[in-house]
């Protein structure tokens, strides 16, 4: 199996994010997490209360003092940011930033993701020791005062999250769409003859069929079109029960 990313939050301000962000790990397969810095003690009650779940992430959580201990043993790091900041690095799609992540992992490397604070995000310093940074799109923000952030940015559980998702789908052979199988079996001639005879009683009392002379090829033709549709036997039955329906409420309308 391929290795996931380690998550590592640097400078988090807040246990609860953290444990969301252990909760959307564990939905999406991925284990190590790295704390570098947070502001607040740990272990946290708090952490553990919205982990939901996640508690062996957080019993193994590993805390570091800064960006460089926190990142050492990786071979890949793609940083999460909602901006580009002063330092030249490739901007990745979240999706473009999974598909990286698993070839190296593919190949044997040990990668992570870097997310920053949810106040401040990453520093340059931070960014500078990554290989590249990820960008959330997020819809514009309304217009807002110029000492406020305008940059879109998500909860750091919520960008955790959706990188996790990304990274589970890079691998995911689910089809796009699917019918979920009936255990029901085939109708049976007898049960389709039954359906044929049925229908064509009730078209056959209400003019359907017309001129009477074409009533063989109509008939032929009505015939063919069920049996393509491959009809089950409860779907046969269906039909039937239908067309007693149609027909019961024509009459008692004209009551």
């Amino acid at each position: 199996m391929t290795a996931p990313p380690a998550i590592i939050l640097s400078q988090p301000q807040m246990g609860e994010n953290v444990g969301a962000a252990a909760r959307a790990m564990k939905n999406f397969g991925l284990s190590e997490l790295r704390l570098i810095a947070p502001k607040f003690e740990w272990p946290s009650d708090r952490a553990q209360m919205l982990a939901s779940g996640a508690g062996d992430i957080l019993a193994a959580t590993t805390l570091y003092p800064d960006a460089a201990a926190g990142l050492a043993g990786f071979n890949l790091i793609l940083a999460t940011t909602a901006r580009g900041r002063d330092v030249l690095r490739d901007i990745l799609t979240p999706e473009e930033a999974a598909r990286r992540l698993r070839a190296a992992a593919a190949a044997g490397q040990k990668t992570a993701i870097l997310f920053g604070g949810e106040r401040a995000g990453l520093d340059n310093d931070e960014i500078s020791l990554c290989d590249a940074l990820i960008t959330i799109p997020t819809a514009p923000l309304p217009q807002v005062k110029a000492t406020e952030l305008k940059a879109g940015s998500l909860n750091l559980g919520q960008a955790v999250l959706l990188l996790g998702y990304e990274w589970l789908k890079s691998a995911d052979t689910t089809p796009p769409s699917r019918t979920r199988p009936t255990p029901a079996m085939p109708a049976t001639r007898e049960e389709l003859i039954g359906l044929f005879e049925h229908l064509e009683k009730e078209l056959d009392a209400g003019g359907f069929f017309f001129p009477a002379i074409k009533r063989e090829a109509m008939v032929r033709n009505l015939r063919a079109m069920i049996l393509r549709s491959g009809l089950t036997d409860q779907q046969a039955r269906t039909i039937r029960g239908m067309i007693v329906a149609l027909v019961r409420n024509k009459y008692r309308g004209k009551a």
